[in-house]
């Protein structure tokens, strides 16, 4: 073969392969640059909750897997910041001082959006500038009522006393039994300045509280033998939506009559739409941005992480980013009339 036959059958190629990289878009080396930034780096979730809840087991459920599915694969990590004054000090720092290139996420609890509007004097956050990359199940809220509790369904918390641990004002284990006092004449004892729900549970089995609340599914899971023994009853569910494991307790909703207070508990049950909602905060780059939203999307749809979590029993029902943003605007901006009852 002589060199100009070599050198003609060569060219097409080279054309080609020019052709090809000129209609490509700039895509695929945009994404190396961002598995350049991440690898060998780590990222941090910071949970607005305490240590053995289910917002930490949720946290480090995604860390685990996460992390196989962000370009450059950086290492995972998760840090609680406590639940005291339901997880605000968490959304205060994701929204000021928490670094924005894409290596700390934010697990905040689900009322943290609500309080942007009941209480508004604690927050210097807006939770419209967070880029939410999705959440990962629904859960409910629920009050529960330990077996020393004389009062085991909400007639008899009418009659009796009983003692409720909370987190802090803005947490739902304080929200739902002060709702309920206010109106629906049940006579909890509100004492607050627990660190999480796991510390709650302590207090249950030390005798210093009779009634916690938090999702029916941290004391499934913090508290199975508990549970099965029957020393945990459910009194009321503060969500829209039954929970499946204890479809026959009443919901909030369902006990106020007033048509202005039961749009307030509709404003309050809502809640669950942010159940275990993990975000950004604002100014990631965008291409970051899409990058952990991908990986999000994908570590949900793993089989390695739904195996684990169904082991464990920690249901998995994700929504989008777009949920939670058309949720965000919604709850933000309630009628100050609602708002003010929920206050």
């Amino acid at each position: 073969m002589s060199a100009s036959k070599s050198n003609t059958r060569w060219k097409p190629s080279l054309l080609a392969v020019a052709l090809a990289v000129a209609a490509s878009p700039s895509i695929p080396a945009h994404a190396q640059d961002t598995a350049d930034f991440f690898k060998g780096k780590t990222i941090t979730i910071l949970v607005g909750a305490g240590t053995g809840g289910s917002y930490m087991l949720y946290a480090q459920l995604l860390a685990d897997h996460m992390k196989r599915h962000v370009p450059g694969q950086p290492n995972i990590v998760v840090k609680s910041m406590g639940g005291q004054g339901g997880g605000l000090d968490t959304a205060n720092v994701m929204q000021n001082t928490a670094s924005r290139d894409g290596l700390t996420i934010g697990l905040i609890q689900q009322t943290v959006v609500h309080a942007q509007v009941i209480n508004p004097q604690f927050v210097k956050y807006d939770a419209r500038t967070w880029n939410w990359l999705g959440n990962m199940t629904y859960i409910a809220n629920a009050l529960a009522v330990w077996h020393t509790s004389k009062a085991k369904t909400i007639e008899e918390a009418k009659k009796f006393e009983v003692i409720a641990g909370a987190t802090g004002p803005n947490s739902p284990t304080y929200i739902v039994p002060s709702f309920l006092n206010k109106h629906v004449g049940t006579k909890f004892k509100i004492v607050t300045g627990y660190r999480g729900t796991r510390d709650l549970d302590l207090a249950l089995l030390r005798g210093e509280i009779q009634a916690r609340g938090g999702s029916w599914l941290s004391v499934e899971l913090n508290m199975p033998k508990e549970v099965a023994e029957g020393k945990m009853t459910p009194l009321v569910v503060a969500s829209s939506k039954r929970d499946p494991s204890i479809k026959d307790t009443p919901t909030v909703i369902e006990l106020v009559s007033d048509p202005r207070v039961k749009r307030a508990a509709e404003f309050l049950s809502t809640d669950a739409d942010f159940s275990r909602a993990f975000f950004v905060p604002p100014g990631v780059p965008a291409d970051r941005l899409a990058a952990l939203r991908k990986a999000f999307t994908d570590s949900m749809k793993d089989p390695a992480l739904l195996d684990e979590a169904k082991k464990r029993k920690m249901p998995i029902s994700p929504t989008t980013p777009k949920d939670l943003e058309e949720a965000t605007l919604k709850v933000v901006g309630t009628p100050k009339d609602i708002a003010d009852m929920a206050k």
